[in-house]
């Protein structure tokens, strides 16, 4: 099956690089940044298994509990003539934004953690409540802004005036906008603000000196180390990143193991999902399939592998040594200027062309 993926990708591979029907595919598929097949086939069931089929499933020889990730919803939530809650959200900027009676939330993650909050203000400008929850490492800042929401709303479920909440997330007020949003945690908000016409959320710009939005700021980092524990569900993007982190590791053994493309090995020794904007002279070069007397000579398109010069001729020996491409070296562009010598340096020494 690998092979058989391997020579459906190839086609591909070679249109995007241009490069000689001959390069080989793990070089190809280094320098363009796109995984092997049958690893992108691999990554694509256990998600589905964790995801969808809630499924136990190793991953990184570690397994992972499908029950600890969000679940992803699809369709209405509630029927779109019900729904009603657009009149409750603005996304516009205001002139100015109110201090008194109003909510500020803002959400928060660093390396230390991820951190929620909201702080309401009275008549008098001045903080009467806070909240501060800590979520997991592996919770993302966009649930931060989320549950800050929630929380917000919650907190004012029994008000019987209008209650104004400000958020700095654009993205989240806009999530909350979306009747068919997959977020099970916006799905919430839609819910409460359905059953609460007297709430209303709008949008502030961020660190724009207001005192609101900087104080639901400096709770947010706060929270990091000083909010209660709140345990939501992980988001499916962490499960992505866990997956993704799985076929850089695969893609790394079998690129070790490989036999071929060893010089390309040299210069990208660790794959990742990077486009290396190499061009198609680079790539001949580094992978040394290109119109290079040892080339033809290894594919037997040449008698002989040796240079009009005498010498052996590799890729090498035409960028540094040849005397009859000695005038073009200097013009030349085909060694990548980012690699500084360093490879050619080496590779030099190492035939004794220096």
């Amino acid at each position: 099956m690998k092979r058989k993926l391997n020579t459906i990708q190839r086609k591909f591979l070679l249109l995007i690089t241009k490069a000689y029907h001959t390069t080989t595919t793990n070089s190809l598929q280094v320098i363009t940044g796109i995984p092997p097949l049958h690893l992108t086939t691999n990554k694509e069931a256990k998600f589905i298994e964790i995801s969808r089929l809630r499924l136990p499933t190793q991953v990184l020889n570690t397994p992972l509990d499908p029950t600890k990730y969000e679940v992803v919803q699809r369709g209405h939530e509630m029927h779109p003539a019900k729904f009603l809650i657009d009149k409750q959200i603005t996304t516009q900027p205001l002139k100015e934004y109110p201090t008194a009676n109003s909510t500020y939330t803002d959400g928060w993650k660093n390396d230390d953690g991820t951190g929620s909050a909201f702080c309401c203000f009275d008549e008098e400008n001045r903080i009467s409540s806070t909240w501060m929850g800590k979520l997991s490492k592996e919770n993302n800042v966009f649930q931060a802004e989320l549950q800050a929401i929630l929380q917000a709303i919650k907190h004012h479920e029994n008000a019987s005036n209008r209650v104004n909440i400000w958020s700095d997330s654009l993205s989240s007020l806009q999530a909350i906008q979306n009747p068919t949003s997959p977020h099970p945690i916006v799905r919430k908000i839609q819910l409460q603000l359905q059953e609460r016409n007297n709430i209303n959320i709008g949008w502030i710009k961020a660190h724009t000196g207001h005192l609101g939005n900087e104080s639901a700021d400096v709770l947010a980092k706060r929270a990091i180390t000083e909010g209660s524990n709140l345990e939501i569900l992980k988001p499916i993007s962490q499960l992505k990143y866990i997956l993704n982190k799985e076929i850089l590791q695969e893609w790394k053994k079998e690129w070790d193991k490989g036999t071929v493309g060893r010089l390309v090995h040299e210069i990208i020794p660790i794959p990742s999902f990077k486009l290396h904007n190499w061009s198609r002279y680079e790539i001949m070069f580094f992978s040394e399939h290109g119109p290079f007397t040892s080339y033809l000579k290894r594919f037997n398109l040449r008698n002989s592998d040796l240079c009009s010069c005498g010498e052996i001729g590799t890729p090498l020996h035409f960028a540094t040594s040849c005397i009859l491409t000695e005038s073009c070296i200097s013009k030349s562009q085909v060694i990548p200027t980012s690699y500084n010598g360093n490879w050619v340096s080496l590779k030099t020494q190492a035939q004794g062309l220096d």
